[in-house]
């Protein structure tokens, strides 16, 4: 009776210890995958950015020229005869600090680099969402290779001007007319000039027209301020006032707005129902569940229907 009690006995301890077993290793397994798992969340979280050192080179968007230099930093181009850069093409480019404030290189393909950065307007400035004044947004810029790198670098080591920098050379020319232009002021003009005038004061004329149309529009638009979606209207329609907006054909300018509402993660925003009709070149958003806000980009108006 006594060796079926030790035998018994023993059997209970060695099943104990081989549950134990069992447990320190699904344990560890748990682990090892957890660990595996955030690993694979770290890595997928830095390849959503692009290292900087691998977009050096010059970058172009409208007007905007941009040197991403060696040393980490970003420089405007800008036409000036007394530069001490040229292009393929001969023009001649002062360097200076880039002004805008870069906070991300989200993608990039051979050509072309998508970057997230802030450019500071006076009227942003103490906004509850840009208080800083540099307002954010997602700029497409293309590659160009009308500039030999080497030479921007030697440029960049040599010193650039602050990014807003006037030169007193620069501003007596503003200031001062030159004789030329001063015996242009009192000679009789031309029938041409004349005729020049005459088409110059008609543009002036169109222009103004279409500011007013412009304007006529933008305050039929308006809406009550405490309406429950007045802080979206207001953040499309300032993004609609943008050069990256303005300065685009229709179709860009819809993809430019598609992509803003993306961006913009509101939570009040079925990020779903966001629609760019290529046809009509007009982008539609739900939000708060019952509101239809629709965005023309032929002519940048915007309605609301709910």
């Amino acid at each position: 009776m006594r060796k079926k009690l030790l035998l018994i006995t023993a059997f209970c301890l060695c099943a104990l210890v081989l549950a134990g077993c069992g447990s320190k290793e699904n344990a560890s397994s748990e682990n090892e995958s957890s660990a595996a798992e955030t690993t694979a969340e770290t890595q997928s979280i830095d390849r959503e950015a692009v290292p900087f050192e691998k977009t050096v080179g010059v970058w172009t968007y409208g007007e905007d020229i941009l040197f991403h230099s060696k040393d980490g930093n970003r420089y405007q181009l800008k036409e000036d005869s007394s530069g001490t850069v040229q292009d393929k093409d001969g023009k001649t480019y002062a360097v200076s600090e880039c002004e805008y404030k870069l906070i991300k290189i989200m993608n990039q393909t051979d050509d072309v680099i998508n970057v997230r950065e802030g450019r500071y307007s006076e009227k942003f400035l103490g906004s509850d969402d840009y208080p800083d004044g540099y307002k954010t947004m997602v700029i497409s810029y293309k590659k160009s290779d009308l500039f030999d790198t080497e030479k921007l670098e030697e440029a960049v080591k040599g010193g650039t001007a602050p990014a807003n920098a006037e030169t007193e050379v620069q501003t007596e020319a503003e200031t001062l007319p030159s004789e030329t232009e001063v015996q242009t002021e009192t000679e009789t003009p031309t029938e041409t000039e004349t005729v020049l005038q005459t088409e110059t004061e008609t543009q002036a004329s169109e222009s103004e027209s279409e500011t007013e149309t412009a304007a006529e529009t933008a305050q039929a638009s308006e809406i009550p301020a405490d309406a429950e979606y007045a802080a979206i209207y207001k953040k499309v329609q300032d993004f609609l006032e943008t050069d990256n907006y303005k300065q685009k054909d229709p179709g860009n300018r819809s993809l430019e707005i598609f992509n803003y509402l993306h961006n913009l993660a509101d939570s009040n925003i079925e990020e779903a129902s966001i629609k760019n009709d290529t046809d009509k070149n007009e982008v539609s958003f739900k939000c708060y569940e019952k509101y239809t806000i629709t965005i023309n980009n032929t002519d940048g108006t915007v309605t609301v229907s709910e």
